[in-house]
């Protein structure tokens, strides 16, 4: 693909990005802000919580894939990499636990997204150079060094960082991407939810089969 085929696409996963992020503030703010509009939306939210969050984790596996496979011999640096591995971890998890609507699925998926998001953070930190990046870094591919930005620039050939716009690289659309997951699996249980077998009748409050 060419250079500009590329970047157009790397804008495009960072619009999904935003889209992520916006989606996991307005659910921490939902259960922060109690109301009857965010109770109906939490309870909504609730049902499809596991088809959301393979959604996520898939899209962000494919594009990270694409990009190694079409990016221009992109080559992925060493916190990539371990971004990498939960991230595409979460993918076959939530996938799996989607079609099998097993919500007892967050007990492994949780501890996978919190991890990753550590480490997008991490990556962040090393990228606005708040964090120095290790020597193991520099043996392949160096961490601070983004292969591509959307939506701004990091430029520290004058040695000193200068930033400008929103700059996101595919640490920061990681890091959208955990905390998406998170906010998708963490939602307080609706007073009535869902049953996990769809043949399986619904409980009554005093916990009896509601099925005559």
């Amino acid at each position: 693909m060419s250079y500009d085929s590329i970047s157009t696409l790397h804008d495009v996963f960072a619009v999904l990005a935003i889209i992520a992020m916006a989606g996991a503030v307005l659910m921490v703010a939902a259960r922060l802000i109690p109301s009857v509009a965010s109770v109906r939306f939490l309870d909504a939210l609730y049902r499809v919580q596991l088809p959301l969050a393979a959604l996520v984790a898939i899209t962000a596996t494919s594009g990270s894939l694409f990009m190694s496979e079409f990016g221009e011999h992109w080559i992925p640096c060493r916190w990539c990499w371990f971004q990498r591995i939960f991230m595409y971890s979460l993918a076959v998890v939530l996938l799996v636990a989607a079609i099998r609507r097993d919500r007892g699925v967050k007990w492994f998926a949780v501890p996978l997204a919190v991890i990753g998001i550590c480490t997008s953070l991490w990556h962040i930190l090393i990228e606005h150079r708040v964090v120095e990046e290790s020597s193991a870094c520099f043996t392949v591919q160096s961490c601070a060094n983004p292969w591509r930005v959307s939506f701004g620039t990091l430029d520290f050939s004058t040695g000193t960082l200068v930033t400008s716009g929103m700059p996101i690289t595919l640490a920061v659309m990681a890091f959208c991407g955990f905390a998406a997951i998170l906010a998708l699996l963490l939602p307080p249980e609706p007073l009535n939810p869902e049953p996990l077998d769809p043949h399986q009748p619904e409980a009554d409050q005093d916990g009896q089969s509601s099925a005559s």
